[in-house]
């Protein structure tokens, strides 16, 4: 038999009836770098040993539905770099004891989890986390407040969480952000005039299907060093983003790539 403590890769997928990760695949497994647990829709937790696991760098999480919290354990992951979490419908919360301390942590990504309502970096910064998506979360209902501690956050991405009406505070002092992409967030009201403290960084910047959007703030025009500015299924800032005549196009004339356009069938793409 395998001495399953020299496993750098473990993959755990389509049990239906697991309820706990067993111990003997996680104990004194010090040289384990990459866990992926997929279609295991009892699983309830992972392990008390999962702590142990000190050379982790990537963990990918998946189809797990009774799945409801991550174990306190995760604060001993010193080395996890990579986090996916995905259609894990029963977790409600990532809470702050636990982000706080990954670390290493450079991408995360959290998707179809319909009952997540909180997200929480806590107070520590988070100095390596340089891409963050949450995607068709349907019950969060707000940003996390504390994105100021990503201070090495390159992209953000936010797609179909209906129920997000602002962008927090924070954002502003993400002076690497690089990519913003906002889709499918109906409820968003506004733009805020803060977007200006993030000129010397965002180059990319969308926003698509947000339709309570009315208009761009006096802030893109002072966005110097954004390249690429699109505009999709977004009524009232398309029409005011009008080359020449639309009351924005003077806030957006200055970047280099403008696609406004509307993706209805049949109907080709406006290019400003």
């Amino acid at each position: 038999m395998e001495d399953l403590t020299l496993l750098s890769t473990l993959v755990i997928y389509g049990l239906d009836e697991l309820l706990c990760l067993p111990r003997i695949l996680i104990r004194n497994n010090r040289l384990l770098k990459r866990v992926r647990i997929s279609s295991c829709p009892k699983l309830r937790s992972l392990t008390s040993e999962f702590g142990n696991l000190a050379s982790l760098t990537f963990l990918s999480i998946h189809w797990c539905e009774d799945l409801t919290l991550l174990s306190e354990e995760f604060e001993n992951l010193t080395s996890l770099e990579v986090l996916e979490i995905g259609d894990c419908y029963g977790m409600k919360a990532l809470r702050e004891n636990l982000m706080g301390s990954l670390k290493s942590l450079q991408d995360l990504s959290i998707e179809n989890c319909s009952s997540l309502e909180t997200i929480s970096f806590g107070f520590q910064p988070l100095t390596n986390v340089k891409h963050l998506s949450i995607m068709y979360c349907p019950n969060l209902a707000a940003l996390p407040n504390n994105l100021e501690n990503l201070s090495a956050l390159l992209s953000l991405t936010v797609i179909s969480c209906p129920l997000i009406e602002y962008l927090p505070e924070g954002i502003k002092n993400l002076k690497k952000l690089g990519g913003l992409e906002i889709r499918s967030c109906p409820r968003l009201k506004d733009l805020p005039e803060w977007l200006d403290c993030l000129a010397s960084s965002l180059t990319t910047f969308t926003l698509s299907d947000c339709h309570r959007l009315k208009s761009l703030p006096v802030a893109m025009r002072r966005l110097t060093k954004l390249q690429q500015l699109t505009i999709q299924d977004c009524p009232d800032l398309q029409r005011r983003c009008q080359k020449d005549r639309g009351e924005d196009w003077w806030k957006v004339s200055h970047i280099r790539h403008r696609y406004i356009f509307t993706s209805e069938p049949r109907q080709s793409r406006n290019l400003a």
